[in-house]
């Protein structure tokens, strides 16, 4: 799975602010946009569930802490 590259993100962001006027003092809102549209085409799962992380369980036989 692919996630945006930081020169992508940047271009949509720049893009999008473009079309809307160029706003002033809305950049991380634009930068988080792009990421979110970038994320979603890419089929990443951007949800909170997924931002969770499970601990793999360690094979049988090895200590854990």
């Amino acid at each position: 799975m692919h996630t945006p590259h930081e020169n992508d993100i940047r271009a949509r962001a720049y893009a999008l602010w473009e079309r809307d006027g160029a706003p002033e003092g809305q950049d991380h809102a634009y930068w988080y946009r792009a990421e979110r549209e970038l994320n979603e085409e890419a089929d990443v799962d951007t949800s909170e569930e997924a931002a969770e992380v499970d601990q793999p369980t360690p094979p049988a036989g090895l200590p854990t802490h």
